[in-house]
């Protein structure tokens, strides 16, 4: 028996250090395992324990051989027991496995998770689903007894009606929504907490260097550090804080008393050579009580470090600059400014710390992160915090709602006053004004004065050449210049070098001045709601409360002022007719980028419509803009998107190609074919086109670059992988379509386009599958090494090698638009037949090395069109080239080499069942090359370059390579600004003498 207990405490012992193991290495097991574990150690814990007390009482009785029998009996149970545990490890394993296996449950989103956690949480949920639902559906149904069943059926359309139009109005003017504007300010909240965090530092390690110059160790090489110091400490001194204080006195409406010291030879700079702010700034009226408070501090310290500077420079000036070339002794009066000035300092900066605005989870910065604390305790409360529960989810997408029907009021004292105010301080002259809406509301203008020497700005100056910038859906005027406070003109050239980061800094330096305005709706623009009622943002009182944002958010849906297309229209012309009339704009130039080409074009046609402003409009630029709206949205949302637009906003319209052409001014249409979000299909250029060559001139462009589904024959033949002419289940309705010819077809027709682009992506496709079988041959060995270095060599496949690679003369390959469908290769046939030929214009003046002034005056000694004049490609481009880099081909080298790929295979099969569509595209090749080529068409595309064209002009084409957001590059300025000097020395009337008299009646619908 006592061996027996012996094996017994063994066993236990045995089982407690299993189950220690198992705790030190709870990753290696499952969780079902660790639960089936414990549960088999607490029983036979407790078998062990009722054991051995029944050992005691038996042994206290005296019974000693029945209770060894007993104790024996409950021995050989237990011990029989746990002979099952290699049963229960694989019920445990198998139940691992299943419990690892990943199921529909753990791929939901995290706000669905706690659905399917428990029994109580679906149940829960599906409870307040359904209480939702009936709360919903119970004012309807209360409704119901007042309203027919009709009339219920219309409350729902019309409310699916509006909140459509919300949408399509929050898409379509983003810059005219809080989250947009929300954006910007938290932006320039960071970059002013960082500027003003430099600036202190900067001001810190001055104020360091110089304590430290008055000490005898370690001050060797102080006298030449501090002078640098210095200039670095007054540079952030004028162009930061100075701005920020100056901004904030006005904005405060406390001026601030003018320094004695004035460092400025300019009287519209004040004494730290910023521009002296004029017109309404702003009062801050859009924030909160606490952020006014913030900006009251934030300038108490400003004002501080300003004057314990001003203070350190007049005491200690000869240590700040050095004059001696040696140590200076500092005294000790300056000795108590500079430590004072290291107190200001530091509290400036710790204050300013404190106003940089809350990040996010989801937008936080590589500069957010810096001394974030990665300790697993603090990683594991972030996670935590942002896996809130699902009512904080809820919570937080309600009042992203909200924000967006009741903006409230801002809380950073960084917002859209200050950084107005700063703009105004980066250029010269710069001032606000407000021009009076025809229909009622103001409009927020900037002027900004061009570039030009000292002294020659001032009230009474006015320049007749100016720029008026139409915005991009997004664009503020507040961010128009960018929010870098290193721009600007009042700062002086020290290195003679020429910014032009942005439109305003390229235009003031050609001599233009440039008028910046926020459409009504944007900004503090307005323009009048229900009722004809004008209210600007932000004069009526904030109501905090539910009471208050009902109110707000049902005058904001239903009596508040909307843009839409036509109010761009009626705002650029409002101020377009203001420069002209009141400021005197002899020469003005409309340039809109983007949505802005909506209201630049709409003005460029009304202005030149009045008789009396019409010579007064210099030049129109539609800046990488598109045809119409619902083109833009139906290649990149789909088809359906164009009608849901029409159905929606069916009184919308925005038809920049109607109004582009209608303007009897010299024009310019600036494009970029890779455009990300305006595809070359919808852009201004292919509306044109399809207008001119498949509309054939006609009044009409109402939807002119809508998506166009091919005809039936072609998507058959497609699907049905057989030549275009060949589908068994729509035949083509003729017998044979042959390609255009030269001069007897002036123009093509829509069902030679589509043949065209159906011929071409016919063998795209076939070529495709043999490039694919070729790889696999590669791969499993079937070729050898010398043959796959090589390359396939099917002759389809070098046919769509040139093919694909033929160039457009617009920024685009043909295989590029084949893989986007019919209707971009019938776009991209259309732009090269319509402004194809300025390209070529421009080789040949290349060829006859032409200046610009040159070349505008020498149309006479173009001579004839060769075929080098296609070719766009860079010089030296062979030693660029490589099996992944080629250049695209010209026309006439393309037209050649098919022509010899099909006289050296005339037995291929597969290049014979594809002879109509290779004759087809060589032939539509050659009738582009013949009709670009003619003097005619190339005496229209010489004057549609230089501007001087007659009648019903197309513009000079600028080719673009920068994308849709980034600046022009620098051959692109320089094009820009060959057409600026010419569109402004040249008086319009002399550019456009005959174009009024035989411009036909443009009828737009």
């Amino acid at each position: 028996m006592m061996i027996l207990m012996q094996e017994y405490e063994k066993l236990f012992h045995q089982t407690q250090e299993e189950e220690a193991e198992a705790l030190a290495t709870p990753l290696l097991a499952g969780p079902y395992d660790t639960v089936t574990a414990v549960s088999e150690v607490d029983e036979f814990a407790a078998s062990l324990l009722s054991a051995r007390q029944s050992r005691q009482i038996m042994e206290t009785d005296g019974n000693n051989s029945n209770n060894n029998s007993q104790i024996s009996a409950d021995m050989a149970g237990i011990i029989t027991s746990s002979s099952s545990s290699g049963c229960n490890a694989i019920c445990r394993a198998t139940t691992a496995w299943c419990s690892n296996i990943r199921t529909v449950a753990d791929s939901l989103p995290f706000i669905f998770q706690p659905i399917v956690a428990s029994g109580k949480w679906s149940f829960a949920y599906f409870v307040g689903g359904y209480v939702l639902f009936v709360l919903v559906w119970l004012p309807f149904w209360a409704l119901s007894f007042v309203v027919s069943e009709w009339g219920i059926y219309t409350m729902a359309v019309v409310t699916v009606f509006m909140v459509g139009r919300a949408i399509i109005r929050l898409i379509a003017f983003p810059g005219s929504s809080y989250r947009v504007s929300g954006e910007i300010e938290k932006e320039f909240a960071k970059y002013s907490v960082r500027m003003i965090t430099s600036s202190a530092n900067s001001i810190l390690d001055l104020a360091v260097a110089v304590l430290g110059s008055s000490k005898a160790a370690g001050t060797a090489n102080m006298a030449y550090e501090i002078p640098s110091l210095w200039k670095r400490a007054k540079s952030y001194r004028d162009r930061v804080l100075a701005v920020y204080s100056e901004v904030l006195h006005h904005s405060l409406q406390d001026r601030p008393e003018t320094s004695p010291t004035s460092n400025s030879s300019s009287p519209e700079l004040n004494q730290f050579g910023n521009n002296k702010l004029v017109g309404d700034v702003g009062d801050l009226s859009g924030l909160t009580p606490e952020a006014k408070a913030d900006g009251q501090i934030l300038l108490t310290h400003l004002d501080r470090v300003l004057g314990q500077l001003f203070a350190l420079e007049i005491q200690a000036k000869d240590v700040l600059e050095n004059t001696g070339g040696r140590q200076q002794q500092l005294s000790d009066s300056a000795r108590q400014v500079a430590n004072q000035l290291m107190i200001a300092a530091t509290e400036l900066r710790d204050f300013t710390e404190s106003l940089k605005p809350q990040s996010s989870s989801g937008d936080a910065t590589p500069e957010d992160e810096v001394g974030e604390d990665l300790t697993v305790d603090a990683v594991r409360r972030r996670f935590e915090e942002q896996n809130t529960s699902v009512m904080d989810s809820v919570k937080a997408g309600i009042s992203s709602v909200a924000a967006m029907l009741d903006p409230p009021p801002h809380t950073s004292i960084f917002g859209f006053d200050v950084q107005r105010g700063c703009v105004l301080s980066r250029y010269q002259g710069a001032r606000q004004l407000w021009v009076q809406r025809p229909d009622g509301g103001m409009i927020d203008c900037m002027h900004i004065p061009a570039k030009s020497a000292p002294g020659t700005i001032g009230v009474n100056h006015r320049n007749k050449k100016a720029v008026l910038y139409c915005n991009p859906n997004a664009g503020l005027i507040e961010v128009a210049t960018g929010m870098s406070l290193a721009g600007g003109n009042v700062a002086s050239d020290i290195d003679g070098m020429i910014n032009d980061s942005c439109w305003t800094d390229f235009y003031t330096n050609q001599g233009f001045d440039v008028f910046l305005f926020n459409y009504a709706g944007f900004g503090r623009s307005y323009g009048a709601g229900l009722c004809g009622a004008a209210k600007r943002g932000g004069e009526e009182k904030y109501v905090p409360g539910a009471l208050g944002r009902i109110k707000r958010i049902l005058h904001g849906t239903f009596c508040s002022f909307q843009p839409t297309p036509a109010t761009l229209r009626a705002d650029g012309f409002a101020v377009g007719t203001h420069l002209v009339t009141q400021m005197g704009v002899e020469s003005l130039v409309i340039h809109g980028e983007s949505i802005g080409g909506v209201a630049a074009s709409g003005t460029g046609r009304k202005l030149t419509e009045n008789v009396l402003l019409k010579d007064k409009v210099a030049l129109l630029i539609c800046d990488r803009t598109f045809c119409n709206l619902e083109a833009v949205a139906q290649r990149l949302v789909g088809g359906w998107s164009g009608y849901a637009i029409r159905a929606l906003a069916p009184f919308w319209s925005t038809d920049v190609v109607g109004d582009f052409l209608a303007a009897s001014c010299p024009k310019v249409v600036a494009t970029d074919s890779a455009d990300a979000i305006i595809a070359d299909s919808s852009s201004l250029k292919a509306g044109i086109s399809f207008w001119k060559e498949i509309n054939r001139g006609a009044r009409a462009t109402k939807g002119v670059g809508w998506m166009m589904d091919a005809p039936l024959p072609y998507r058959m033949a497609d699907w049905e992988n057989v030549c275009v002419t060949d589908s068994r289940y729509v035949p083509l309705g003729v017998s044979r379509v042959s390609p255009p010819v030269w001069p007897a077809d002036k123009h093509i027709s829509l069902e030679e386009a589509f043949h065209f682009a159906a011929c071409s992506k016919r063998i795209g496709k076939l070529a495709s599958i043999e490039k694919k079988r070729f790889a696999m041959m590669v791969s499993s060995g079937m070729i050898d090494a010398e043959a796959a270095e090589v390359g396939c060599q099917v002759p389809i496949y070098l046919v769509w090698k040139y093919l694909g690679c033929c160039e457009g003369l617009c920024g685009s390959a043909l295989g590029i638009t084949v893989k986007g469908g019919f209707d971009t290769t019938v776009a991209w046939l259309c732009s090269t037949l319509t402004f194809g030929g300025q390209t070529i214009v421009e080789a040949m003046e290349h060829r006859h090395r032409w200046s610009d002034d040159e070349a505008r005056s020498k149309m006479n000694e173009l001579g004839p069109v060769e075929p080098s004049d296609f070719d766009c490609r860079p010089p030296g481009y062979e030693q660029q080239e490589s099996e992944t880099v080629v250049h695209p081909k010209p026309i006439p080298e393309v037209v050649d080499n098919l022509k010899k790929i099909l006289l050296d295979n005339p037995s291929d099969a597969m290049l014979n069942s594809v002879q109509h569509e290779v004759a087809y595209v060589i032939g539509t090749l050659e009738y582009t090359q013949a009709r670009l080529s003619a003097p005619h068409v190339v005496e229209n595309n010489w004057r549609n370059r230089h501007l001087q064209a007659e009648a019903m002009s197309i513009g000079s084409f600028l080719n673009l390579h920068c994308g849709h957001n980034n600046p022009f590059s620098e051959s692109e300025r320089k094009r820009l600004t060959a057409l600026l000097k010419h569109a402004t020395t040249i008086h319009p009337t002399s550019i456009m003498t005959q174009q009024l008299s035989n411009a036909p009646s443009m009828h737009v619908v």
